[in-house]
């Protein structure tokens, strides 16, 4: 069974990791890199493909793609998932109705809690350290 995890992850920490461990629980884990067009309102650190080439060499993920530039959705479809697995802070609730619009037979799942990390707290830390 297919599971796919979807995000920025730049500055990848251990959160992520863990992410993608409770996946993996589930099935293959196929994760969808954002593209830098598409990460609205954030600063980022790595480029599309420098993310890309982390997460893909991570254990727990069998295989790690850019997501589309126009439509989210798209990947997916593509990958055909039995799941999608979501982190703590993503918006379960337009995913499920993204799936129900468009006729996909796709579970939800969502990782209850998260770590104490985030990258935004990790960039705070690092910019209060100069």
């Amino acid at each position: 069974m297919n599971v796919v995890v979807a995000g920025t992850f730049d500055v990848l920490h251990p959160g992520h990791l863990h992410l993608f461990e409770e996946a993996a629980k589930l099935g293959d884990v196929y994760v969808i890199i954002a593209r830098d067009c598409n990460v609205n309102g954030k600063k980022i650190v790595f480029t599309e493909e420098e993310r890309l080439k982390m997460v893909h060499s991570l254990k727990p993920v069998k295989k790690a793609i850019l997501g589309d530039k126009n439509d989210f959705f798209k990947p997916i479809e593509e990958i055909s998932p039995g799941f999608i697995f979501l982190g703590p802070d993503q918006d379960e609730e337009w995913v499920r109705s993204e799936i129900k619009k468009r006729g996909l037979s796709i579970e939800v799942k969502k990782l209850p809690e998260r770590l104490p990390y985030s990258s935004s707290e990790i960039r705070n830390r690092i910019a209060h350290q100069s």
